[in-house]
């Protein structure tokens, strides 16, 4: 069966950054199973699965706004040294994670230390790049009613029709 609206499509793949340092996060293999053609997919990707089949295998390259979007030069920002855990932690160039008091987990990519600030980029570290998808086609089906209702339900609970 070949993939197209309406397809139960199940998915390994591996994803790089293109021409840059691909983080840490991204360097595994991810799997994934989808009904193609109502869930979310990134457009680039479901337009070279369209048509695959079981055993196949394809390579895009996703720009950045289908990716994780531009670099956004407003969050780069100067926090003081004072509000992080441990500031001797900090290097240049090397990504930082702090728990904020409400448990949640902020990243940040150390741009430069200096006396009383560091200067910090939220940005994800492959925002403003491009990626890589290597995928495998390892399953293709044809969606059942139970496939359907779960995929209707999922995009209303996202705020769909």
């Amino acid at each position: 069966m070949n993939i197209g609206q309406d397809s139960m499509v199940s998915l390994e793949y591996t994803i790089e950054v293109v021409d840059g340092e691909t983080p840490s996060e991204l360097n595994r293999v991810f799997k994934s199973e989808f009904l193609f053609g109502r869930d979310p997919i990134i457009p680039a990707l479901g337009s070279a699965l369209l048509g695959l089949e079981t055993g196949d295998e394809v390579e895009v390259e996703v720009p950045p706004e289908q990716a994780f979007g531009h670099h956004d030069p407003g969050l780069v920002r100067e926090i003081p040294l004072s509000r992080i855990a441990k500031p001797g932690d900090l290097k240049a160039g090397e990504y930082y994670e702090e728990t904020q008091r409400d448990g949640r987990k902020a990243g940040f990519m150390v741009k430069e230390v200096k006396d009383s600030s560091v200067l910090a980029d939220f940005n994800h570290p492959a925002a403003g790049k491009s990626l890589r998808i290597k995928a495998k086609v390892n399953d293709v089906r044809a969606a059942t009613v139970t496939d359907l209702l779960r995929s209707q339900s999922l995009f209303r609970s996202a705020g769909g029709g």
